[in-house]
C-alpha cells in the first residue's frame, strides 16, 4: 500500500512547506474522511497546497485535474507517486495544464514516473525527483498513422519549453519503446533535471552556414537503468518562496525551438537502425535540398539506410554550445558540431571525428529538415 503520509511529508520537506501538519499513515481507503479523490488524484485538506497523481495517465485525467483544482484553488504542486505512464496524448495535455498554472512537480523517494508521466514531471515550474525518473520512444497504441506522428512532433516542439536539455530528449528518443531509462543521480544533476530556479536556454546568434561533403547524425547510447535515483543537494533552494513569487520563465522563441529540434534529430541517430530509421522518416519534408542536391524523401531515406547499415553502431553528441540559430519567413537554419565515433563490429572498422552541420527546418511543417548539409572538421 501507498504511505500517503511519507508522500506528503517528503513534498513539504522538498519544497520546503511553512505548514507541519501531515495526515495519518492510514490509506485513503482507511481514511475516507480525510482525503477526497478525483479519479487518480487524491487531496488531503491537511495539506491544500497538494494533490497526489497515482496510477495510470488514462482518458479522464484531464478532467479530473482540472475538477480537482477547481474544487481546491490552493493547490500547487503536483506530487507523482508510483505512475508508469499510459495515454501519450493526455500525458501531454496535462503537462501543459500543468505549466500553464505554473505548478511544481515532485517525485517522492521510493516512487517513480514514467513514460508519458514524465512529460507532466517536466512541464512544473520547480521541479525535484527524490525518486525514479524514466523515459522511453513515444508508443502510443491509441494512436496509429499520422496521430502517432503527431504525438512525435509534439514532444519535440513542447518539451524543450519545459527546459528540457536536448540530451535528455536523445536519450528518450534513443530508448525503445519497450524499455525504460531510469535517470541516475549523477545525470538528475548534469541534465538540470531538478529544478528550482529559472531555466536556462541557449544562446542564440545567428551567422554563416558552413557546407561540405557528408557525414551523418546522432545520440549518446543509454547505459543500464539504475533502480533508484536520489535527489541533489541544493541547499540553498525554496521553491515555495519562488512559486509565491516567481521569476517569469523565459519564452523558447523560435530560434531555442529550433535548436533542440536540430540537436535531437542529430542525436536520435544513435538508436538501433530501425528506430533511426523511423525518425528520419519523420523528420524530413517530402523534398530536400540534401548536400546541395534537390532530392525527393525517397532518396534521402535511401541514403540514410545505407549509412546505418554500413555503420550499425554509432554515437552521436551535440556540443550545445555550438549551437546557432536564425528564424526568418517560417524557416529556421541551424547550425553547431557533433562529435561521433561510428563502428562495423562485422567490417571491424571504426571511425570517430568532429563535423559541423547545417539544418534548415520548417516551421509551418512541425520542423521538419528542408535543407541539409555537413562535413568533418576533424577526425
Amino acid at each position: 500500500m501507498i504511505n500517503y503520509k511519507s508522500l506528503l511529508a517528503s513534498a513539504c520537506l522538498a519544497f520546503s512547506f511553512t505548514s507541519t501538519a501531515v495526515v495519518s499513515a492510514q490509506t485513503p481507503q482507511q481514511q475516507e474522511a480525510n482525503f477526497e479523490r478525483y479519479g487518480p488524484f487524491f487531496f488531503f485538506p491537511d495539506k491544500p497546497e497538494l494533490l497526489i497523481y497515482t496510477g495510470q495517465v488514462g482518458a479522464n485525467d484531464l478532467l479530473n485535474l482540472k475538477k480537482a483544482l477547481r474544487e481546491n484553488p490552493a493547490v500547487n504542486t503536483l506530487i507523482l507517486s508510483n505512475n508508469p505512464g499510459g495515454l501519450v496524448h493526455i500525458g501531454l495535455v496535462i503537462a501543459e495544464e500543468v505549466y500553464e498554472r505554473g505548478m511544481n512537480t515532485y517525485i517522492p523517494p521510493d516512487s517513480y514516473c514514467a513514460s508519458a508521466c514524465s512529460f507532466v514531471f517536466f512541464a512544473g515550474k520547480n521541479r525535484v525527483a527524490d525518486g525514479r525518473l524514466g523515459v522511453h520512444q513515444i508508443s502510443a497504441p491509441e494512436l496509429s498513422g499520422e496521430q502517432a506522428q503527431f504525438g512525435v512532433s509534439d514532444i519535440v516542439a513542447t518539451l524543450p519549453k519545459y527546459g528540457v536539455s536536448a540530451d535528455v530528449l536523445g536519450i528518450m528518443f534513443s530508448t525503445p519503446a519497450k524499455d525504460m531509462y531510469y535517470f541516475s543521480p549523477q545525470e538528475v544533476v548534469k541534465y538540470g533535471i531538478n529544478r528550482t530556479g529559472e531555466t536556462q536556454v541557449a544562446s542564440v546568434q545567428p551567422v554563416q552556414p558552413n557546407s561540405g561533403n557528408v557525414t551523418t547524425p546522432s545520440h549518446v547510447s543509454p547505459a543500464q537503468a539504475p533502480q533508484q535515483a536520489a535527489r541533489p543537494s541544493d541547499a540553498n533552494a525554496n521553491p515555495q518562496q519562488q512559486h509565491n513569487a516567481p521569476s517569469a520563465m523565459p519564452a523558447m522563441n523560435d530560434e531555442n525551438k529550433a535548436m533542440n529540434v536540430a540537436a535531437l534529430m542529430i542525436q536520435t541517430g544513435s538508436a538501433n537502425n530501425d528506430d533511426a530509421m523511423a525518425f528520419v522518416n519523420e523528420y524530413y519534408a517530402d523534398t530536400v535540398d540534401y548536400f546541395k542536391k534537390r532530392r525527393p524523401k525517397a532518396e534521402i531515406l535511401q541514403d540514410k539506410n545505407s549509412y546505418f547499415s554500413r555503420w550499425p553502431v554509432r554515437r552521436f553528441v551535440v556540443d550545445e554550445s555550438s549551437l546557432k540559430a536564425k528564424c526568418e519567413n517560417g524557416l529556421c537554419a541551424v547550425y553547431g558540431l557533433y562529435d561521433y565515433t561510428v563502428s562495423s563490429p562485422d567490417r571491424n572498422k571504426q571511425s570517430s571525428g568532429t563535423s559541423n552541420f547545417t539544418y534548415v527546418l520548417d516551421l509551418q511543417d512541425n520542423y521538419r529538415i528542408v535543407h541539409e548539409d555537413s562535413e568533418v572538421v576533424k577526425r
